[in-house]
């Protein structure tokens, strides 16, 4: 398998042209033509965030159950390492995501992940994606409380950051696998995250709208309650 588990393409769009004539048409085009527009909103102790330049997007594929490992595992391309300890996820799984991140009143990066079977997956220049398509039911989602961590589940996951404020994080902020994280995968069972809308429009693009509630947290494990969440989103949940 080609290591392509810690690839991240951000902002790379496919063109398609009508057969027999000259004129490219880009799928930008096409999308603004559809007239709504990408933007997430928010409030943080009653302030209100709105943020409506959706300014890049990102796709991966990343390792999934990840465990620690005395050595090297042959024929296989570890997660993480540090020191004598190698991580690594389940050989015939991996972690399908897009991310999209905006800007406005703060920045926010919101990603959707789902785990597959490489048999259900195909390969492309740039990494593995769903043979039938990236889909989201529409309805509760959970959470991803892992993210970049062990990655045992899928789900939905959030970050915000700003110039004056600590970022906050969905998910357990501590990234280093070689220091214990202080909080849980239950960190957003009193949250919800609900998919109102996921419809097909022309040019093979997708209205994604969906409100949020939830937890978010500091590196410092500090609490935020993020209330009155909604995302507007139009993409084609493909890179090939």
């Amino acid at each position: 398998m080609k290591s392509f588990f810690l690839m991240t393409v951000i902002g790379i769009f496919f063109f398609s042209c009508k057969k027999n004539q000259t004129e490219v048409i880009s799928d930008d085009n096409i999308k603004e033509e559809l007239i709504l527009s990408d933007s997430i909103s928010y409030t943080i102790n009653g302030i209100k965030y709105i943020c409506n330049d959706q300014y890049a997007n990102g796709f991966s594929n990343k390792q999934v159950n990840i465990k620690p490992y005395s050595q090297e595992l042959p024929n296989r391309d570890y997660a993480y390492s540090s020191g004598n300890t190698w991580w690594y996820g389940e050989k015939d799984s991996l972690l399908i995501e897009y991310n999209y991140q905006f800007s406005g009143d703060a920045f926010v990066k919101i990603g959707f992940t789902k785990k597959y079977n490489i048999a259900k997956l195909q390969e492309g220049s740039i990494g593995y994606e769903p043979i039938n398509g990236f889909q989201l039911a529409t309805g509760p989602q959970q959470f991803i409380t892992d993210y970049a961590r062990e990655n045992k589940t899928s789900g939905v996951f959030l970050s915000i950051s700003s110039q004056t404020e600590e970022s906050l994080f969905s998910y357990i902020p501590t990234r280093s696998m070689t220091k214990p994280a202080q909080l849980n995968n239950n960190i957003q069972d009193d949250s919800k995250f609900t998919i109102l809308k996921f419809e097909k429009l022309d040019g093979n693009f997708f209205l994604l709208e969906a409100e949020f509630e939830l937890n978010g947290y500091t590196e410092n494990n500090k609490k935020y309650r993020i209330k009155d969440g909604f995302i507007r989103l139009i993409s084609t949940f493909k890179h090939f």
